[in-house]
């Protein structure tokens, strides 16, 4: 049994935990919703989320990593809002390990990991597990 992870860039630089192929990984996850990317990623069924109290939606996910992709956008100002950048171009790239801070690819910064986990478990979350305020 698999299921399908994704990890923003900026919680990994912020406060996460490097991780590499063949770890057991313990996560706070979201279930996912439709990612903001032009890249085909397929489908994401949980977000990596430590900066959240809701602990009400967030659930606990713990297996091992199978794979990683590195997804890296390219962006431009947004039509309705020339200060927002959207992402416009994309590739994701094979990684043996997540670490944050990626460097840049064909101009492209890394926006974030597509993990894959195995052999997984997912149950709520309790109130105490959610450490985040």
């Amino acid at each position: 049994m698999k299921c399908t992870v994704f990890y923003d860039s900026w919680q990994m630089e912020c406060c996460g935990t490097p991780f590499s192929v063949g770890d057991i990984v313990k996560w706070l996850v979201l279930k996912a919703e439709q990612l903001n990317t032009p890249v085909n990623v397929g489908a994401i069924n949980y977000c990596y989320e430590a900066h959240s109290s809701d602990w009400q939606n967030i659930f606990v996910l713990e297996g091992k990593v199978e794979t990683i992709k590195i997804l890296y956008h390219s962006y431009a100002p947004s039509e309705n809002n020339p200060r927002l950048l959207i992402p416009i171009g994309g590739k994701t790239i094979d990684a043996e390990n997540a670490k944050g801070f990626d460097k840049k690819v064909d101009d492209m910064e890394a926006s974030g990991y597509i993990v894959v986990l195995n052999e997984y478990a997912i149950r709520s979350a309790k109130k105490e597990e959610v450490t985040f305020k």
